[in-house]
């Protein structure tokens, strides 16, 4: 009995899992007979049922008649009174979408959201010598973090650097010595920063460069 509701509780994980994953912004481009035009399909799943709506250069419509089931999907958007039915099957970050003009296939391709931790950062740090000013030049990626600090010593890059929601941690090696950064994304737009230096702990507040 204990087997079996494990790999029940599992397939549930697996197609919930599988559901969100579907939601977020995708682009594609459609061949007409006036050229080329690109689309962006905006998906939101609730259960079984799939929303959003479809963007190009004309406009957006929404998605009408959505469902879902398992890496299935299925919609209709009416243009001008012409309901024009998709299909499709979708795989981590790609939707091969059918349309209804004989073996016409259009590729979807995840758009990813830049994360709010990119972009350059500034802050002063305070020591016995006096206060110093670093600039941090962050770029996610995923789960990893790179980048450099900047400061009147020169320019350092970052390593170990790891990112989970809005915390995130980095090391820099000053001359041999490694400075471990523990940091978090904050909502009016600035990073706390806690540094530890020879096991003492500096704090930081870092605000963003704008350009």
């Amino acid at each position: 009995m204990k087997t079996i509701f494990t790999v029940l509780l599992f397939l549930l994980l697996y197609v919930a899992g599988n559901a969100q994953t579907l939601d977020g912004s995708w682009k594609g481009q459609f061949s007409g007979p006036n050229g080329d035009m690109e689309l962006v399909f905006t998906f939101k799943v609730n259960a079984d049922t799939l929303n959003g709506d479809v963007t190009s250069e004309m406009g957006s419509l929404p998605i009408e008649n959505g469902k879902v089931n398992g890496n299935e999907l299925s919609f209709d958007v009416n243009v001008n009174g012409q309901v024009i039915s998709h299909t499709g099957v979708w795989d981590g970050d790609t939707v091969k979408l059918s349309l209804p003009w004989g073996d016409q296939q259009m590729v979807l391709s995840r758009v990813k959201e830049e994360s709010k931790i990119n972009g350059k950062w500034i802050g002063v740090v305070s020591n016995p010598q006096g206060d110093m000013e670093l600039t941090f030049t962050f770029k996610v990626d995923g789960d990893t973090l790179t980048g450099t600090d900047s400061s009147s010593i020169g320019v350092i890059e970052l390593t170990n650097g790891t990112v989970n929601g809005n915390d995130f941690s980095f090391d820099v090696d000053l001359q041999g010595m490694i400075i471990n950064h523990k940091c978090k994304y904050l909502d009016d737009d600035t990073i706390d920063v806690i540094a530890n230096v020879m096991d003492q702990e500096m704090d930081m507040k870092l605000t963003r460069v704008t350009q």
